[in-house]
């Protein structure tokens, strides 16, 4: 999903606070009594920018305390493998929409969990963990932008929603459906998804 960001960058250098200095006669002296000259107050600290370091820490610290299992991807995608001899030689469709996903992934960090069978019981304290770690990323300062929505598939359902942190979006999933059950999150630059033209998205439908 293509998010559209606007408006100015929230970095900003932070002002200097001049003191006032009460001094007498030549050289400088403080008159008997004075106040001492204020001391010069510290420079407000830059904010440090958010990026998939930041973003990957804070997928890995969520789902770590709501105690989900699963991996983080690194913040650098895995080259793809080579292809096999016996296969088929690619077509330029199919060589365009692997580069298309190669620039894709190197646009964000994600999470996602086992995919595997397993009991009505832990289905549902899998679901619950999933808010857990939600719940996790909003206190790490992620605002939901797009509110909790859940869809009938086939015979499960999907749990979807979009949060916001700084250039960053991120969507997180939770799917059911019989005795399966799988989540995943996926944190993207907005700046670096909005490169994209509407031709390569297609390629990705495919």
């Amino acid at each position: 999903m293509r998010t559209t960001m606007t408006g100015p960058g929230r970095a900003r250098a932070a002002a200097a606070v001049a003191g006032a200095i009460l001094v007498a006669g030549c050289g400088g002296a403080v008159q008997p009594g004075a106040a001492m000259p204020a001391a010069p107050s510290a420079p407000a600290p830059t904010p440090t920018a958010f990026g998939k370091e930041a973003a990957l820490a804070d997928l890995a610290a969520a789902t770590a305390a709501a105690g989900l299992p699963g991996g983080t991807t690194p913040p650098s995608p895995t080259p793809p493998a080579s292809p096999d001899p016996a296969d088929p030689p690619a077509t330029d469709r199919e060589r365009a929409r692997d580069e298309v996903e190669a620039r894709m992934a190197a646009c964000g960090v994600g999470w996602s969990s086992p995919n595997g069978p397993g009991s009505a019981q832990e289905r549902a304290e899998a679901r619950k963990r999933f808010h857990a770690a939600l719940a996790g990323l909003v206190e790490r300062g992620w605002k939901e932008s797009r509110p909790t929505e859940e869809v009938a598939l086939g015979k499960g359902s999907m749990v979807m929603v979009q949060y916001k942190k700084q250039e960053w979006t991120l969507h997180a999933r939770h799917f059911e459906s019989g005795l399966l059950g799988m989540a995943t999150m996926t944190a993207t630059e907005d700046a670096c998804a909005n490169r994209f033209t509407d031709a390569e998205l297609d390629l990705l439908e495919d």
